[in-house]
């Protein structure tokens, strides 16, 4: 398999990072959507670390709800010498009132790579560039075909893949089923265009007000259709969906090593993430453990399943198909398709 595709030129990189999380309940009062881990690993690890094998060294954050803790991330992360950087929002603006906030720092861009905080992606971002600069695009929308598109932005295009419009109408399907993932390139026309519409809503959007604006003007916007892994995890079946699907790439190599003490667990394949967790309890199938889990006698895990650093469960806990988050308490019972977080509660949007 051949590695990312490198990016030539002054190319930079926004991430939306500003959302509030509501439909993640209890488990955004504390932590911002964008460091929600999967695989034990901030979401926005993952994004950054594969914008930086593209090539791209420079970031940028527009920030809201609990931005302290993603400054407090920023600094005591480093990721293959991306430069990071962040705009604070006195208030939510929209997903393009996002880019808006933070358009001081791309000032000389030849273009720039958008990705929502959620994303949970293998999408290779320097192919995207690459395509959008080959097609002379305005803009480019990374887009896939889902089996319902209602809920997301919903793409039309042209036999050419050539945006024609876009549509957000939970009531209305396109036959296409394309929606839009929440993932763009964009030229500095597209920059200017978007700055014009400072005063026209108090929440811009890309598909209900930039791609409409742009294709008023006759300003090219391109569909870059992938097939590449995608979720937007900002729900609870999403976030237990992307978190159980990676445990079965590559991706797991990034995050965690193969347990040591393999003999143990016949049944199983099971992964650490630092120091070796407390086992005594029974783990079959594949299985993620953070740093200081605890798995007493009497207790069971049946993979997929991935642990959060610090959980502990009780004699008499079952965990089967689920996830959770950092420090989370399990009292006996059993836990199935769930993600879970402090005293055993079970995320639901």
């Amino acid at each position: 398999m051949s590695g990312p595709q490198p990016i030539s030129g002054d190319v930079r990189a926004v991430v939306l990072a500003a959302g509030r999380g509501r439909r993640l309940g209890g488990i955004t009062a504390a932590l911002p959507k964008p460091l929600v881990p999967v695989l034990n690993r901030p979401v926005l690890t993952w994004i950054v670390e594969d914008l930086a094998a593209s090539g791209i060294t420079q970031v940028v954050f527009n920030l809201h709800h609990l931005a302290s803790e993603i400054t407090a991330w920023m600094h005591k992360v480093s990721i293959g010498g991306v430069q990071l950087a962040s705009v604070r929002e006195d208030r939510l603006t929209g997903p393009a009132g996002g880019l808006l906030a933070v358009l001081d720092h791309l000032c000389g861009a030849e273009c720039t790579v958008v990705v929502s905080g959620d994303a949970c992606t293998t999408v290779d971002f320097g192919t995207v560039v690459q395509a959008h600069q080959r097609r002379g695009a305005a803009m480019t929308v990374v887009t896939q075909v889902v089996e319902d598109p209602r809920p997301f932005g919903q793409v039309e295009a042209d036999t050419d893949g050539w945006i024609t419009g876009m549509v957000r109408e939970p009531t209305r399907r396109l036959p296409s089923g394309m929606i839009s993932t929440g993932m763009y390139v964009v030229s500095p026309g597209t920059l200017t265009v978007l700055a014009g519409l400072r005063s026209t809503a108090p929440d811009l959007d890309f598909d209900r007000h930039l791609v409409p604006a742009l294709l008023r003007r006759g300003l090219p916007v391109a569909a870059f259709e992938t097939s590449a892994y995608w979720n937007d995890v900002g729900a609870p079946q999403a976030l237990l969906s992307a978190s159980l699907r990676l445990l079965g790439t590559d991706r797991l190599d990034r995050a965690a090593l193969p347990c040591q003490d393999a003999a143990a667990y016949p049944a199983a394949e099971v992964w650490c993430e630092g120091g070796h967790p407390t086992v005594m309890g029974t783990i079959c199938g594949r299985v993620l453990l953070g740093g200081s889990v605890r798995v007493p006698v009497g207790s069971r895990i049946e993979g997929p399943a991935v642990l959060g650093a610090g959980t502990t469960l009780a004699e008499g806990t079952v965990l089967r198909r689920s996830v959770t988050m950092p420090n989370t308490r399990l009292p006996s019972g059993r836990f199935e398709d769930a993600v879970l977080f402090g005293d055993g509660e079970k995320a639901s949007s």
